[in-house]
């Protein structure tokens, strides 16, 4: 079986969220499954030199894209075992952004035109292109529209807030398919808009997203983005597969959790005491995140005698309030604003808690990540964290993380608070923590089940 992996990024080459984790590791497991699968994306700018230099040049030809004649250039460069290619075009992809400018709807219609004409210069005719999120999600139209219907396409969902949706005018400018065939509520048609991602939902083989409570969730006016009818309406190829993580990337650390959690007191600054229980948040700082819930108990939090690392960066009104938390809590609190992944993995492994309140969570990476390291996750009972965290249950003395289902601090906040009680109980605390590393959270079911789904289509 031959597999495209089609993707606006990936791991090592660029990052921006969970999908360049997923491009990485995914093919990886499937490659070990005897898949022949492969990556393209596009070749921006900012990818390192030291991968830019080793890259070879397959051939370059011209598309047609927006009324003329378009270069796009094939280079090529194996890592890891995975062959990768990456869509050349200067003039869409040498920018300072990877998304958000102006003119994302010409850059990745180029990148998805580019993937379905490309087979010649690469040699690599595929069975299944898999798409994934918007950025791919016109592969399967331009397929549909060249009569190339011996390729099937899946296409993954990683978070339906980014939908592509512009000008309905693009379709015949840039787009460039028929009005009449494509313009339409089953279609790509969003109120009066144009939304790739429902190309991607309408016209591709298979849909999946990356966990079954998310897959169940987006079928609701909560959850759906206004597509909640789309997935009713095509709930019949729609599957969820929770995503792992690489256990190669995120290793079972040997030091203890005493050791680790000292040095990392030392390395960012916090007061060395073993015996306080130590928050860490490594996150996107946006509204999806919670970020509004921990900050409406944060004092209150503080006051049960807890430690507080953040590392992440995103809207600076989020920003601004957790450096003023530092100032307020000298020795108690860091805010690191930015990224940075020795120390992020740094943090995984010194931490007692880890905080993941989302208001919404596809699937989320982070709270498998901590419990790999024996950071306990508190957690939204929401989409993919309802998939991976089992709530504690004093009782039985099962489970490996805590949770609470509503949108409200003040929930967050108890379920913080029985946290910590149990944290100063440490036979059940050590119980939690073996309980949390035993779980599988590997691609190797993943894996299992995406081959399955391939397998459906033939």
């Amino acid at each position: 079986m031959k597999v495209l992996f089609a993707a606006g990024e990936a791991l090592p080459f660029i990052k921006t969220g969970g999908l360049g984790d997923v491009a990485y590791s995914l093919p990886k497991a499937l490659r070990a499954k005897g898949v022949d699968v492969r990556v393209i994306m596009p070749k921006y700018s900012q990818i390192d030199s030291k991968y830019r230099y080793k890259m070879r040049h397959l051939g370059e030809k011209n598309i047609w894209m927006e009324h003329h004649y378009e270069y796009v250039g094939v280079d090529a460069w194996e890592y890891e075992g995975i062959p990768y290619y990456f869509i050349d075009g200067e003039r869409y992809f040498n920018r300072s952004k990877i998304y958000g400018e102006l003119d994302d709807c010409e850059r990745f219609t180029f990148f998805c035109k580019a993937v379905s004409e490309t087979f010649d210069l690469t040699g690599f005719y595929p069975d299944i292109i898999h798409c994934n999120d918007w950025h791919a999600a016109l592969i399967p139209i331009y397929l549909k529209e060249r009569h190339v219907f011996q390729v099937k396409t899946v296409f993954t969902i990683h978070n339906l807030r980014f939908q592509g949706l512009f000008y309905n005018d693009c379709i015949e400018r840039v787009l460039e398919i028929p009005r009449w065939a494509y313009y339409y509520e089953d279609g790509i048609k969003y109120y009066d808009m144009v939304s790739f991602l429902k190309g991607g939902v309408v016209y591709s083989d298979l849909v999946t997203t990356v966990s079954n409570t998310y897959a169940r969730e987006i079928k609701t006016p909560a959850y759906g983005e206004g597509l909640h009818g789309l997935f009713e309406r095509f709930g019949y190829k729609l599957h969820g597969v929770v995503n792992g993580i690489d256990y190669g990337v995120y290793k079972s650390p040997r030091s203890g959790k005493t050791r680790l959690k000292t040095l990392l007191q030392e390395k960012i600054g916090l007061r060395e005491d073993p015996y306080a229980p130590l928050l860490a948040m490594i996150t996107r700082l946006d509204r999806q995140k919670g970020i509004d819930l921990v900050m409406g108990i944060f004092d209150r939090m503080m006051d049960t005698g807890a430690q507080f690392v953040l590392l992440g960066n995103g809207e600076p009104y989020y920003e601004d309030f957790f450096r003023w938390k530092e100032r307020q809590y000298p020795g108690r609190v860091c805010s690191y604003i930015g990224f940075n992944q020795d120390l992020s993995k740094e943090i995984y492994g010194g931490a007692d808690i880890f905080l993941m309140p989302s208001i919404f969570e596809p699937c989320g990476l982070s709270q498998m990540i901590a419990m790999r390291y024996g950071t306990i996750p508190i957690v939204r009972e929401t989409g993919g964290l309802c998939d991976t965290v089992t709530p504690y249950n004093e009782f039985t003395r099962e489970g490996d993380g805590f949770g609470f289902k509503n949108v409200n601090a003040e929930e967050l906040l108890w379920c913080l608070r029985y946290a910590i009680h149990v944290y100063n109980d440490n036979d059940r605390w050590f119980e939690i923590i073996k309980h949390a590393k035993a779980r599988d959270n590997s691609w190797e079911k993943p894996a299992d089940e995406y081959l399955r789904l391939y397998n459906m289509l033939f």
